[in-house]
């Protein structure tokens, strides 16, 4: 019995927060107003002194309290007070003058000096001044640093409190050694809740404002969305797994081009990062993302057009793979966990069997399932051989069967969704910050692994996944937010468009086939048709999902990456050449200086480079196929291409019916001879050979046997087996 996919909601139904977030932000909110009303009420009831005043308006507003805590600027200060308080201006503007523009913070410095060294002698009470509100606007600025680049980029929930209690702690300090003397911004310590209140107010305004708006915008999407044909669909595709043998297609030029430099910088030796992207201050600028992307890409291009090749390809997937392992590479969750979780007991390094860390666990687990896809290699289904090493005497054994399993059981959350990463909320800490667009791909992984194993277990979690999505995560214009902190009911609204949903809405087209419909209709009528993009930045600068995760410029480079997968993966072929070529113009695809042959897009980083090949380097429903169909049993046990000299060689093509080959392989350095290791070939059994220089071999005792190519240009090789007689 089939079980119908929800379509998503109207547009006029569409609350600001879903049920689950609005909980959770009534309970913050009410929280937040407790804290606000003790800290700006209990000195005043209890009578206590000025320096609790200050202490308390410190933490409505960070570094308020210095405001609160600035001296009578009538009396005589002491020359040292007053130095103290200028070198606070000097370094307030030398870092602000460096975050402005590298390397001249020491210039603007050097310019300001004699400027406070004047103030110093003429107006040291100005000088004071200045100091206290320098100092306020520094810690100020040090929390926004903190909560953006620490808390939300790596889970860090200690520096900001930290910095909050030491600015507060700071000010009540100075306020008692002033000997509780009033000076002119006394008035501070009910200004600053009037003003957290006022400002906060004036948010959730701005928020009903761009609700109404969103929903206008969505109920004229719903409108056109009504009059456009839309396919048929009921089933989430486990339960109708397709049949037959999925296609394999040749690779274009481009392709082979693009493959050629991933697969160099998958080459390089595994212990040096030489060819990556540096990891940056960003949440998206980590080695995982990059692996990631790399893998995904190979796989793809070995799925679609070479699933009876190993040789350099494999190995470059292996070796990614096994830079997953690296702890440059996951021994971050043991500071996300320790920070984030506040696990200052056990401080568990263990970054697998946790339900906070799908960013690293529910993105390896597909790439090890397309991994399998490509190569039918099975290695990674042997107990223990997925081994992460945190000391000689920590170590944590998985396999894949076992860490998918822990994807699966992490879907079974409140909202059939769960976190990135951990927020320091609730009993069992498994709140965090969840993104649509990181469950689409555990999603597709579990998916993938159904198709292999014959389970059914990305069916459930497709329902649940619909239904958290627009409970939750849709907003009143049908776009899906990035990410919600659960457990506190903060939502990321504005980061959302069209390019974001296309982002969440690849991943799961087979699942979701009415969530990737429209997502492609409101692209194709907003993004495409408008030539929209051909605009540089257009798409990227909707949210940090779809800026370049390797850079973060408002590049269209995640963009174009998304909007070619998920075109593969509803069949618009044509789309998916226009948005190759405009790529290729925008990024500047061009040769390496080095290497001739090898091209990459110039202007996207690593990540971005290997986003590009996944939507790319495959064919339309590559993807689908993955996730619903099981490898041919003929791929895994027919004649293959075993070795070759790479990049002499290149291979457009190469697939086995089980007992023949076919292959198509173009000169990657030039023309010239070249031999060829096949292997899986029946024993001792006699093989025609077109397109090579024999026309016939037998192969060895254990099935190899090796053939000689002259390579000008393109070449077709076909192989089949001797009839016996």
């Amino acid at each position: 019995m089939s079980t119908a996919v929800p379509v998503q909601q109207s547009a006029s139904n569409i609350r600001l927060r879903g049920p689950a977030t609005t909980r959770w932000f009534r309970r913050t909110l009410a929280i937040t107003a407790l804290v606000w009303a003790a800290a700006a009420a209990i000195p005043q009831i209890l009578g206590l002194s000025d320096a609790w005043r200050a202490f308390g308006t410190g933490l409505i507003i960070p570094g308020a309290g210095l405001l609160y805590a600035m001296p009578p600027l009538d009396h005589t200060f002491a020359t040292t007070v007053v130095i103290g308080h200028a070198v606070v201006i000097w370094a307030e503007v030398a870092l602000a003058g460096a975050a402005a523009r590298r390397n001249s913070g020491l210039l603007i410095a050097g310019l300001v000096a004699p400027v406070l060294a004047i103030a110093v002698v003429a107006v040291p009470a100005v000088v004071v001044a200045a100091g206290h509100i320098a100092a306020f606007l520094g810690i100020l600025t040090a929390g926004g640093w903190a909560f953006a680049f620490r808390s939300v980029a790596r889970s860090d929930y200690v520096t900001l409190p930290a910095i909050v209690l030491v600015a507060a702690t700071a000010s009540a300090a100075l306020t008692q050694v002033h000997g509780d003397m009033p000076g002119p911004m006394t008035w501070v310590w009910w200004g600053a809740p009037v003003a957290a209140v006022g400002i906060s107010v004036l948010v959730s305004i701005r928020e009903h404002v761009r609700h109404r708006a969103a929903r206008r915008l969505g109920i004229e999407r719903d409108n056109y969305l009504a009059e456009r044909p839309c396919p048929a669909r009921t089933n989430p595709v486990p339960l109708d797994q397709r049949t037959g043998t999925p296609a394999v297609t040749e690779a274009d030029a481009d392709q082979l081009r693009l493959l050629r430099y991933l697969m160099s910088i998958a080459a390089h030796p595994l212990d040096s990062w030489d060819g990556f992207d540096a990891e940056g201050a960003g949440p998206l600028q980590q080695y995982r993302y990059q692996l990631n992307a790399l893998g995904w890409a190979l796989a793809m291009y070995g799925y679609a057009h070479t699933p009876a090749l190993r040789g350099p390809l494999h190995r470059a997937q292996l070796d990614v793979l096994t830079r997953m392992r690296d702890k440059a590479v996951w021994g971050y969750w043991y500071h996300q966990n320790l920070l984030g979780n506040w696990d200052f007991r056990e401080r568990r390094a263990d970054p697998i069997d946790v339900p906070q860390n799908i960013m690293f666990t529910g993105y390896l687990n597909l790439q090890l399932a397309m991994f399998r896809q490509a190569t039918g290699d099975r290695r990674f289904d042997k107990p223990g051989s997925l081994n992460f090493s945190w000391s000689p005497t920590e170590q944590f054994a998985y396999n894949h069967p076992t860490l998918n399993d822990i994807v699966i059981r992490n879907f079974d959350s409140e909202l059939g969704l769960w976190p990135c990463e951990p927020l320091p909320v609730g009993r069992g800490r498994r709140h965090g910050l969840i993104f649509p667009y990181c469950n689409a791909v555990s999603a597709a992984g579990v998916a993938t692994v159904d198709a292999l194993a014959g389970t059914n277990h990305a069916a459930d979690i497709a329902r649940r996944f619909q239904r958290g999505l627009d409970a939750e995560f849709t907003a009143a214009d049908g776009d899906i937010v990035s990410f919600i902190a659960t457990g506190l009911g903060f939502t990321a609204r504005a980061f959302r468009g069209p390019a974001t949903t296309a982002a969440v809405a690849a991943f799961v087209a087979p699942l979701l086939p009415d969530l990737a419909w429209r997502a492609w209709e409101i692209l194709l009528r907003e993004w495409l048709t408008t030539d929209r993009f051909r605009r540089l930045g257009s798409g990227g600068s909707e949210s940090p999902i779809v800026a370049d995760w390797g850079s973060q410029a408002a590049t269209n480079a995640e963009s174009f990456a998304a909007a070619m997968l998920l075109a593969q993966e509803c069949g618009e072929s044509d789309w998916c050449a226009e948005l190759w070529h405009a790529a290729t113009e925008q990024l500047k695809f061009v040769e390496d200086e080095n290497q001739a042959g090898m091209w990459s897009f110039d202007t996207a980083s690593l990540h971005a480079n290997g986003m590009l090949g996944l939507g790319g380097l495959g064919r339309a429903y590559a993807l689908t196929d993955m996730m619903s169909r099981l490898r041919p049993s003929e791929w895994s046990a027919g004649p293959r291409i075993f070795d070759l000299p790479h990049p002499n060689v290149l291979v457009a093509k190469a697939v086995s019916d089980g007992h023949g080959l076919d292959a198509v392989l173009y000169p990657g350095r030039g023309p010239g001879r070249f031999a060829l290791l096949l292997d899986q070939l029946a024993p001792r059994g006699r093989y025609l050979v077109h397109g090579a220089v024999e026309p016939e071999l037998t192969a060895d005792a254990s099935g190899k046997a090796r053939i000689t190519v002259e390579l000008r240009a393109r070449s077709a090789i076909e192989l089949r087996p001797v009839p016996h007689r």
